[in-house]
């Protein structure tokens, strides 16, 4: 706990600014606050900073945790067309390179944005694509981009315009 002038404790937060917000939060509050926002709204309206915010937040945490299959396949695959967009703006270009790929195993469109239709296509992946998306994942691994860090970097320069 931080303590101000008057002593009070008051909780420490990590820098990064929630969108909207003129108070620095951490980058899990400012992440969950951009995925609430999408349940109410729809990704389509949701501004670009919680686009970007959000994007890229589910691309590292689904692929980090279960490869792209599992990405494609749940909800946080409802996003990837914008995955290297997002990754982009946030300065991840090695990364964003890698979500361009993987999208592109789907043909020039990208994946679906319907996930009934996206999970179907992932079940009838042949083994080559699958083979493709291992070789992605271990390139994801390798990748030096501190998505992490450049997620704390955009929001606080997001909070500070």
């Amino acid at each position: 706990m931080k303590r101000t002038k008057d002593d009070t404790p008051k909780p420490h937060l990590k820098s990064g600014f929630m969108i909207g917000y003129d108070i620095e939060v951490n980058t899990d509050i400012a992440a969950q606050g951009a995925f609430d926002r999408m349940a109410q709204v729809g990704f389509d309206a949701l501004t670009e900073q919680e686009k970007t915010l959000a994007s890229a937040w589910l691309f590292v945490g689904k692929v980090a945790n279960g490869g792209f299959r599992v990405f494609f396949s749940s909800f946080a695959g409802d996003v990837a067309f914008y995955a290297p967009t997002a990754l982009k703006n946030i300065g991840a270009a090695k990364m964003a390179g890698i979500a361009a790929k993987a999208n592109r195993v789907f043909g020039a469109e990208g994946p679906p944005r319907d996930r009934r239709a996206r999970r179907k296509l992932v079940r009838a992946l042949p083994e080559a694509v699958v083979e493709e998306l291992e070789v992605l994942e271990s390139l994801f691994y390798k990748c030096t981009d501190d998505v992490d860090e450049l997620l704390e970097k955009y929001l606080k320069k997001a909070g500070s315009a």
